[in-house]
């Protein structure tokens, strides 16, 4: 069995370390490290998290495989020193101010980071002004705002509203299981996304990347 091969099934297993050393073998062998990125570790993920929103994988099998991948995003890193991988773009994520779930965000920022993307978690009980501070500190492309109760899902609409105010050009994702597509646009977000894999989608989407 080729080591890519066995990159894949380690991934699917959810053993960090063998995809470690597999993700090592291939960079010893020559194979680019973006290569691999786009190649394997980038349509896994998608494939997936379509399986998730599809009904096929569930979400243990969807935190495993994540933690799995970042083993091989570790080791790329490493081999690259202090060069910086080239993002495809800047997201700043957070839970909503007054909520303080976060297991969806936290597979939404996983399914991010695994397609190329520089995500900034800003955790639980976020103020407007954190998400406007973040957003023009790092230059974000993208804010991505999540809340699950449908008592916290109203502040979104202010938090909204200030980054509106204080962030030009940013494009506004929303998510969470209170969130429907239709208060996602009344609120005034540009997208919503109901888990990790449409998270990729969307940004991909709303960020015009191929």
């Amino acid at each position: 069995m080729k080591i890519i091969d066995e990159l894949e099934r380690s991934i699917l297993k959810g053993n960090p370390k063998e995809v470690a050393l597999y993700t090592k073998a291939e960079l010893e062998k020559g194979i680019f490290w973006s290569d691999i990125f786009e190649n394997t570790l980038i349509p896994l993920m998608d494939r997936i998290g379509q399986g998730f929103s599809e009904g096929t994988y569930f979400l243990p099998e969807l935190i495993v495989t994540g933690n799995a991948v970042s083993g091989a995003l570790e080791v790329i890193k490493e081999s690259l020193g202090e060069i910086e991988i080239e993002s495809k773009g800047t997201i700043v994520m957070g839970t909503v101010f007054g909520d303080v779930h976060d297991i969806g965000k936290n597979i939404v920022i996983m399914n991010l980071g695994a397609a190329g993307f520089k995500v900034l978690d800003l955790g639980i009980d976020v103020e407007p002004e954190e998400f406007v501070k973040s957003c023009r500190e790092n230059k974000a492309d993208l804010v991505g705002i999540s809340a699950l109760l449908t008592t916290t899902m109203l502040n979104m609409e202010t938090t909204i509203k200030l980054i509106r105010e204080e962030v030009t050009g940013i494009k506004i994702m929303v998510g969470g299981n209170p969130i429907t597509t239709e208060f996602a646009k009344k609120m005034g977000a540009d997208g919503y996304a109901p888990d990790g894999y449409q998270a990729v989608l969307k940004t991909r989407e709303l960020l015009n990347i191929n």
